[in-house]
């Protein structure tokens, strides 16, 4: 985990340094004279779409490293900046699984009964279909409980503290089924850690 802010403090101060010195060479070199008429709005738009750019980039950064998992006496607390907190009581969560994006992965939880929220989604065939990513774990998921439909929340940031998240429920989810993607990844941690 710090690792990971360490890594995120960097990348915003990166970002920053990149923005003034852009900022500042083509206020030189404009100064200078190299650009003239069209050509100069033409830079001009570029940087400033590019600096707009790095500061979506900052904001969602601050977003992510906002957002936290919260393990209390029988629920799990998802926290994210500007929405409503979640709240899964450990004996709803039916099914974990992990889905590959990339360089990063998500963490799938279907979960059997809850409130209506809009933060959970109704993980059924139709939804699988339309998110192919999602379709292994639903088909596993249908044909271990024998049903069609479930509810889900999907963890998507959180970063290397997702892996903590994961091991926290295969240590508190007693009801719930781990996939082998999801061991796999949580195997990652107890060896990183000893946590045996």
């Amino acid at each position: 985990m710090a690792k990971e802010r360490a890594k995120f403090k960097r990348s915003i101060f990166f970002s920053i340094i990149v923005m003034i010195v852009m900022l500042y060479l083509v206020k030189v070199l404009d100064d200078q004279g190299y650009f003239i008429g069209l050509e100069r709005t033409l830079i001009y738009a570029n940087l400033y779409i590019i600096e707009f750019l790095f500061i979506i980039y900052m904001f969602r950064a601050y977003i992510d490293s906002t957002f936290d998992i919260i393990f209390n006496q029988d629920r799990v607390k998802v926290q994210k900046l500007f929405s409503k907190i979640v709240k899964i009581p450990f004996d709803d969560i039916l099914f974990v699984d992990v889905v590959e994006k990339y360089d990063d992965f998500q963490i799938i939880l279907l979960i059997d009964r809850m409130k209506r929220s809009k933060s959970l989604i109704l993980f059924d065939k139709q939804y699988a279909l339309n998110h192919n990513d999602y379709l292994k774990c639903y088909k596993e998921a249908s044909k271990l409980y024998e049903r069609e439909n479930f509810y889900c929340y999907i963890i998507k940031n959180g970063g290397a503290k997702k892996y903590f998240y994961l091991y926290k429920l295969y240590k508190t989810c007693y009801r719930a089924h781990f996939t082998d993607r999801a061991i796999k990844y949580i195997k990652l941690v107890i060896d990183e850690y000893n946590l045996s």
